[in-house]
C-alpha cells in the first residue's frame, strides 16, 4: 500500500514538472517561480527521507533550465544533481554543460554554487571538464568564487593528483597565499596545501611574516591553522623570535581556547633553545591557561589541565605557589578531579606538600570511590617524591585505619612502593601494617603488596608467619600475583625465622608445585631445587633483601615527556603518549580496494623440512619431564654412570622433604598445564579465493598474537620465494591462498579445515623484518578450534626458527660466505 502510494506521488511530481516545463517554462512570473520552488522542495524532502528520485532526472533538468536566475531553485537543483551524480555517471554528463555555463554567470553566488557542485560530482572521468572552471574560479574577482575554487582543487586532487600537479594549481595556491586580499581565501589555500603534502612551503620567512601580520583578519579556525604552521618555523635570530611573540601576544587573551592553546604551543616551541626566555614564557602562559580552566566548559578544562600537567612535570616550581588553583570543586566531574590530583602530586614540594596532603586527606572521605582512591594514590606519590616533609607518611598510614576496604587496599599498595624507595621508614611503618589481617584486604593487588611487605620485613613483624598461614591454606583460591608473592615471602621468611616458617614454606611449595599456572608451578620448582642444591645459594638468590630503587617503571621518563611535549596541543597530551603509539597504519587485509596478492602456484611438491633424528633437541614437555625426573634421581636416559649422583640427590631430597614436612609431595612429576585438545586437519583443504575473501571480510578476529623471530628465521622465510615456509605449513595441512609483499614486510594468507568440522580456519601472517616479528590473525566461524590451531601455527613458525638456527650445524660445520 505504501509502495503504491509512493509511485502515485512520483507520477504526480513527474506530471507537475512536465507541465511547468512546457506551459510555464519560460514564464518568470512570481507565481511560476513559486510553483517550481514548491515541487523542488517536495523532491528534496523525499530525498531526505530516503526515497529514490533519480527517475525524475530528465524532468528536473528540463524544468530547471527554464528557471531563469532564481538562486533558491539553483541551490535545490545543484543539491539534486550532486546527490545522484556518483550513482548515475551517464546522466551526470548531461549536467556538465549546465554547470559550466552557470560558472560564467554574472551573479557571483551562482558562479560559486555551480563551481562547488561541479567539483562535488566526484566522477573520475569528468575531471577534464572541471579543470578549466576551477582555473577560471581561481582568477575570479569575487572572493566567494575564489574560496570555492581553492577547495575545489583539493577535491580534484583526491580524484586525480597528477592532473592538479600538471596544471600547476598548487603553485597558483602558493602565490595566492601572499597575494590574495581575502583572508578566507588565504586560509583555504593553506589548508589545501597542507593536505596535499605541500605544507613545508609554509615555513619560509617570506610566507610566515605576511601571515602573522594579518592574523587578526582570519577566522578563529584559520588562525589556528596559521599558528600551527608557524610553530614549525625556525627563526633566524632571537630578535625575530621576540618580534613574532610581540605580534601574537594578544592571542593569549583570545576568547577561543583553540587559539590560545595554539599560541602557547608556538611560544614554547620558539623558545626551546632560549632557556631564560622559555622560563619567562612559562610564567606568561600561566594566567591564560588558568582563565580557560576556570570556565564552566569541562571538556575544554580537561584538555587544558592535561597540558597544565605536562608543563608542571617539566617545570613544577613555576606552579608550586598556585597549588590552590587545582583544588577540586564539589560540582566538577570525576575526570576533572582525577586530573587535578595528578597535577597536585606533580607540583608538590617542600613548601606546599603538607598543605596539599591535608587537602587530599579530605578527598579520601569522599563518597566517590574513585576520587578517594586517587587521593590516596596522590598522597603516596607525594610521600615518595617529597620525603623530607614530616606528616606525609603518617597520613598515609592513617588511611589503613579508615575501615573502608578500598582505601585500605590502595594505602597498602602505596606503602609497598614507599618501602621500596625508602626502606629506612620501615621501622616507623610496620606497627601499622601488623594491625591488618588478610581479611581486611580483598583486592588481589593489595593482598600481593601486603604479602610482599610481610616477606620483606617479616623479621620485624612478630606475627608475620601467622598472618601468612591463612593465605597458604587457601593458596589455590588466591590470584596468581598473590600466589607468586606468597612463594617469595615464605622463602624469605624461612631464612630469617626458620623454626616458625618451616611448615609454612613446605605447605606453600607443595601447593604451588601442583598449581596449573605455569609461572607458579615453575617458581615452586625453582625454589625447591635451589634448596635441594644448596641452602646457602638458595638464600643468596631468594633471601637477599632487595635494594632501594630510585625509579619506578610505571613513571614516564623524561625522554617520553619530551616526545609528548613536541606534540603539544594534540591528542598525544590528552592520552599521555606519543601519537605513534595510538596512530598506526591500516592493518593489511584482503579487501576490495587492494589488489589481490600474488597467488602461489599450487600443485608443487610439498616436502617437510629435514630434521636430524639424532639431534639433542627436545620439546618443552620433554625438557620439563627430564628436569623433574632428574630432581627425583631418575635420568630420562637412565645413564649408569650417574647412579651414585642420583642416589645422593635422592637422599638429599628425602632429607629436605622431611625438613619441610613435604612427605612425598614433590616426588611425582607435577601435572602439566591444561592444553587444548589436539587438532586434526584435512591434509588437502579446498577453498576458492572469492569465498576466502568473503569470509575474511565478514568474520571478526578470533585470536591475534605476535611471534618474535630471529634474523636467521626471517631470512629463511624470505628465501626462495617463501617456499620453505609455505611447504612447512602445507605439511601440517595449512594451505596457502596468497603470499607476497615487498621487503621488509611480507604477507601470507592461509587456510585450514578440521577433519571433523565444516568450518574453515583463516589466517593472516604479516612478517615484518624491521620489527623482527610475525603478527598472526586467525578468523573462524567456529571459535572452539582456534586455540589448538594457534598452537599448531606457532609450531610452524618455530620450526622455521629451529631450522634456521641449526642450519650450519646440520650441514657439517662453519661455512664462509663469498
Amino acid at each position: 500500500m505504501g509502495e503504491s502510494k509512493s509511485r502515485g506521488e512520483l507520477a504526480e511530481i513527474r506530471t507537475t514538472l512536465a507541465a511547468l516545463a512546457s506551459s510555464g517554462g519560460h514564464s518568470k512570473s512570481e507565481t511560476a517561480v513559486t510553483a517550481k520552488r514548491d515541487v523542488f522542495k517536495k523532491i528534496i524532502n523525499y530525498i531526505t527521507i530516503g526515497i529514490d528520485m533519480s527517475s525524475l532526472f530528465m524532468q528536473v533538468m528540463t524544468c530547471a533550465v527554464s528557471s531563469g536566475e532564481d538562486v533558491v531553485l539553483k541551490k535545490m537543483l545543484y543539491l539534486y544533481i550532486t546527490t545522484y551524480a556518483q550513482h548515475n555517471p551517464d546522466l551526470t554528463l548531461l549536467t556538465i554543460n549546465l554547470l559550466t555555463k552557470d560558472c560564467k554567470d554574472q551573479d557571483p553566488t551562482i558562479r560559486g554554487l555551480a563551481l562547488r557542485s561541479l567539483c562535488q560530482l566526484r566522477v573520475a572521468n569528468l575531471v577534464e571538464y572541471i579543470m578549466s572552471p576551477i582555473q577560471q574560479g581561481l582568477r575570479d574577482a569575487h572572493p566567494y568564487v575564489r574560496r570555492t575554487a581553492v577547495m575545489g582543487v583539493l577535491k580534484v586532487y583526491h580524484l586525480d593528483e597528477s592532473a592538479v600537479r600538471n596544471a600547476g594549481m598548487l603553485g597558483t595556491l602558493q602565490e595566492m597565499l601572499t597575494g590574495d586580499k581575502d583572508a578566507q581565501v588565504v586560509a583555504n589555500c593553506m589548508s589545501v596545501l597542507q593536505q596535499a603534502g605541500a605544507g613545508h612551503t609554509l615555513v619560509s620567512r617570506s610566507l610566515v611574516i605576511p601571515l602573522l601580520n594579518r592574523i587578526k583578519d582570519f577566522s578563529e579556525w584559520a588562525q589556528c591553522q596559521v599558528l600551527e604552521a608557524v610553530s614549525s618555523y625556525r627563526p633566524a635570530s632571537e630578535q625575530e623570535v621576540f618580534d613574532i611573540m610581540n605580534v601574537l601576544d594578544d592571542r593569549l587573551l583570545h576568547s577561543n581556547s583553540a587559539v590560545v592553546m595554539a599560541t602557547v604551543k608556538l611560544f614554547l616551541h620558539l623558545t626551546l633553545a632560549m632557556p631564560p626566555t622559555h622560563q619567562q614564557v612559562l610564567e606568561r602562559v600561566k594566567d591564560p591557561l588558568q582563565t580557560l580552566v576556570s570556565r564552566d566548559q569541562y571538556e575544554t578544562a580537561y584538555a587544558v589541565l592535561a597540558h597544565f600537567l605536562l608543563i608542571a612535570q617539566r617545570a613544577p616550581i613555576l606552579f608550586s605557589q598556585i597549588y590552590t588553583t587545582f583544588y577540586c570543586r564539589q560540582n566538577e566531574p570525576s575526570y576533572i578531579k582525577s586530573l587535578k590530583l595528578d597535577i597536585l602530586a606533580a607540583i608538590a614540594d617542600e613548601t606546599n606538600a603538607f598543605e596539599i596532603a591535608t587537602e587530599l586527606t579530605e578527598y579520601v572521605n569522599d563518597i566517590d570511590e574513585q576520587l578517594a582512591r586517587n587521593a590516596v594514590k596522590a598522597v603516596g606519590r607525594i610521600a615518595i617524591e617529597v620525603q623530607d616533609v614530616g606528616g606525609i607518611v603518617e597520613r598515609l598510614l592513617g588511611f589503613l585505619e579508615t575501615g573502608r576496604d578500598f582505601v585500605t587496599a590502595e594505602a597498602v599498595i602505596q606503602l609497598k612502593d614507599l618501602l621500596r624507595r625508602y626502606p629506612a621508614i620501615a621501622e616507623a611503618s610496620l606497627s601499622s601494617v601488623s594491625s591488618i589481617t588478610p581479611e581486611d584486604i580483598v583486592e588481589p593487588e593489595a593482598r600481593a603488596a601486603f604479602v610482599w611487605i610481610l616477606g620483606e620485613y617479616g623479621q620485624n613483624i612478630q606475627d608475620a608467619p601467622y598472618l601468612l598461614e591463612p593465605l597458604a591454606e587457601g593458596f589455590a583460591e588466591e590470584a596468581v600475583p598473590v600466589r607468586l608473592a606468597l612463594l617469595a615471602a615464605a622463602m624469605k621468611l624461612f631464612f630469617r625465622r626458620p623454626p616458625e616458617c618451616q611448615k609454612l614454606l613446605g605447605s606453600v611449595l607443595a601447593a604451588a608445585s601442583s598449581d596449573t599456572n605455569q609461572d607458579v608451578h615453575d617458581r615452586a620448582l625453582l625454589y625447591y631445587r635451589l634448596l635441594q642444591h644448596s641452602v646457602r645459594e638458595a638464600e643468596r638468590v631468594a633471601g637477599t633483601p632487595l635494594p632501594a630503587i630510585s625509579h619506578f617503571s610505571e613513571e614516564q621518563s623524561s625522554e617520553l615527556r619530551d616526545r609528548i611535549f613536541d606534540e603539544f596541543n594534540t591528542l598525544a597530551v590528552i592520552l599521555r603518549a606519543p601519537s605513534a603509539t595510538f596512530i598506526k597504519a591500516a592493518s593489511a587485509s584482503i579487501d576490495e580496494d587492494e589488489p589481490d596478492p600474488p597467488l602461489v602456484a599450487s600443485g608443487a611438491a610439498v616436502q617437510a623440512p629435514a630434521v636430524d633424528e639424532g639431534s639433542a633437541l627436545l620439546s618443552m614437555d620433554e625438557q620439563e619431564e627430564a628436569f623433574i625426573d632428574t630432581s627425583n634421581g631418575n635420568s630420562p636416559a637412565q645413564r649408569p654412570q650417574a647412579s651414585a649422583a642420583h642416589a645422593s640427590a635422592s637422599s638429599s631430597q628425602s632429607a629436605l622433604d622431611d625438613l619441610l614436612g613435604l612427605s612425598s609431595a614433590l616426588e611425582a612429576p607435577a601435572p602439566a598445564p591444561a592444553r587444548p585438545p589436539a587438532l586434526s586437519l584435512d591434509p588437502q583443504p579446498s577453498l576458492t579465493p572469492s569465498l576466502f575473501q568473503g569470509k575474511w571480510a565478514t568474520l571478526q578476529p578470533a585470536q591475534r598474537f605476535t611471534v618474535p623471530l630471529p634474523p636467521s628465521a626471517l631470512a629463511n622465510i624470505e628465501a626462495d620465494n617463501h617456499q620453505g615456509f609455505l611447504q612447512s605449513a602445507s605439511s601440517m595441512g595449512i594451505a596457502t591462498m596468497a603470499s607476497g609483499g615487498k621487503a621488509p614486510v611480507f604477507r601470507f594468507y592461509m587456510y585450514a579445515k578440521p577433519q571433523v568440522k565444516a568450518e574453515f580456519l583463516l589466517v593472516e601472517t604479516i612478517v615484518d623484518k624491521s620489527a623482527g616479528s610475525a603478527t598472526v590473525t586467525i578468523k573462524s566461524e567456529d571459535a572452539s578450534s582456534v586455540p589448538a590451531f594457534a598452537d599448531m601455527y606457532r609450531s610452524c613458525l618455530n620450526s622455521m626458527t629451529r631450522t634456521a638456527a641449526l642450519g650450519p650445524a646440520l650441514s657439517g660445520g662453519w661455512r664462509l660466505d663469498k
